[in-house]
């Protein structure tokens, strides 16, 4: 089922309360929607993730890697 098929089912369900849970309901949802949609990070924040986001990413080498499991692990 796609989220926008589960999405319709819960109003389906909602729609068959009391007018009064409905707006219960309703207000949750709207709530919910605008905390989930508005960021929590300020100016600064968000222009440092992007700094960082332009990097290039760095990954250690294979053998590297292997080393360092060896060291805890010699039979890798």
């Amino acid at each position: 089922m796609t989220t926008r098929e589960r999405l319709a089912e819960a109003v389906l369900a909602v729609t068959g309360l009391p007018k009064e849970a409905q707006e219960v309901i309703a207000q949750e949802l709207l709530v919910r929607v605008s905390d989930l949609s508005q960021s929590q990070l300020n100016t600064v924040q968000r222009r440092e993730i992007k700094r960082r986001l332009a990097k290039p990413r760095v990954h250690a080498p294979e053998a590297k890697v292997r080393a360092l499991f060896r060291s805890y692990n010699p039979s890798l």
